[in-house]
């Protein structure tokens, strides 16, 4: 299945095994709240960051297979971040925070689906989240 090409200040990533999405990155402004209706819970996330981050704050919105989440982004990483969503270098993203690329391996290195991930919620008292390995057995905390 072929990716599509992703809007300015976005980058898609596919399977390393099978090519079908693994995740997608970009940047959410408060004008992101009113812009897209086709998916309601993503469109209820945004518009929920919105409500809850400053206004001069940028946010990151990571779509997984596992879900989406937005992070909010530091002024001094903002430009590291453009770089790195214009490039679409997952690594580059996975080493600001890993949760702003929690679908690549970095010992692989490759982004791999829910399919190819073997993935499971843990719930250790106070933490909860999402951990797994990768198809080359690599144990990673995918998401808290």
């Amino acid at each position: 299945m072929a990716t599509p090409a992703p809007e300015p200040g976005a980058a898609q990533f596919s399977c390393a095994v099978c090519g079908e999405p693994a995740g997608s990155v970009r940047f959410v402004t408060p004008a992101d709240a009113l812009a897209d209706d086709t998916r309601p819970a993503l469109q209820a996330l945004v518009e929920l960051d919105v409500l809850e981050r400053p206004g001069w704050q940028a946010a990151l919105l990571v779509d997984t297979f596992f879900g989406a989440a937005t992070h909010p982004v530091s002024s001094e990483s903002v430009e590291w971040l453009v770089y790195a969503i214009a490039d679409a270098d997952a690594a580059a993203l996975y080493r600001m925070g890993y949760a702003y690329a929690p679908f690549h391996c970095p010992d692989c290195p490759a982004c791999y689906c829910g399919k190819h991930w073997d993935w499971r919620e843990f719930d250790d008292d106070p933490f909860s989240g999402i951990e797994g390995n990768c198809p080359r057995g690599h144990f990673r905390v995918l998401s808290y």
